[in-house]
């Protein structure tokens, strides 16, 4: 188990890509990619404003594990995350990993202040997949169970003749999945609600899971950064 990396993952506004990546480059992270995503505002209120959609981009990096209270640091005093709306990051314990990957970030010749993150609430990731056109349910339910908002990204189901025998149905079409960070003491209530709403013996066809959250900024609490 590589216990010297692990996965950054910031959803922010296209505008924060410039300040993004100019960290990405200070302290030389190899392994960065970036997905379109939708942020989760309702229809009435987007048409409201005359907009389409709320556009967001997930970027996900492969971090030296070092480096991530240095990173958090960074990204809220650059991109003011600690401000409710601006966008999150969080990063993810990565179990295991190719070795190539853990020996990368062996040695890491960038300066870093010796810093911890005040602890916080525990949070984690819920990962919703389902049939294209559910995403706003999945939010309309977790918003009704504590959730404060969300990230919808657009993909595609890779079915096979097996997995149609298995569920009963094709899992081809266009997918919606939709990203939350909630606390985990509301994990459970969210999921729950979710599957009732959108499972596999619904219209939805979701599944639902969720992962670990490291650490996390941006999500409404007051984040504190303390020299060792």
């Amino acid at each position: 188990m590589p216990d010297n990396i692990k996965l950054l993952i910031i959803i922010a506004d296209k505008t924060k890509q410039k300040d993004i990546t100019k960290i990405i480059k200070k302290y030389n992270l190899y392994f960065n990619y970036i997905i379109p995503g939708y942020g989760s505002a309702s229809s009435s209120l987007l048409d409201y404003f005359g907009l389409n959609e709320v556009k967001k981009q997930i970027y996900l990096s492969i971090i030296p594990n070092k480096l991530e209270i240095e990173l958090l640091y960074q990204l809220k005093k650059n991109l003011s995350l600690q401000e409710v709306g601006t966008g999150i990051s969080f990063t993810i314990p990565i179990s295991s990993s190719v070795k190539y990957l853990a020996d990368v970030y062996t040695k890491t010749n960038v300066f870093e202040e010796d810093k911890k993150m005040a602890r916080q609430n525990t949070y984690h990731l819920i990962i919703t997949i389902t049939e294209e056109g559910y995403s706003e349910t999945v939010m309309n339910v977790a918003k009704k169970n504590g959730a404060t908002g969300g990230t919808l990204i657009k993909g595609s189901g890779l079915g096979n003749k097996d997995a149609v025998r298995f569920l009963g149905f094709s899992i081809e079409p266009e997918k919606d999945i939709t990203l939350i960070v909630i606390e985990n003491k509301l994990k459970n209530k969210v999921m729950a609600a979710i599957t009732e709403s959108t499972g596999l013996n619904t219209k939805g066809k979701g599944i639902c899971f969720s992962l670990p959250i490291s650490q996390a900024i941006g999500l409404g609490e007051t984040v504190k950064f303390e020299k060792i």
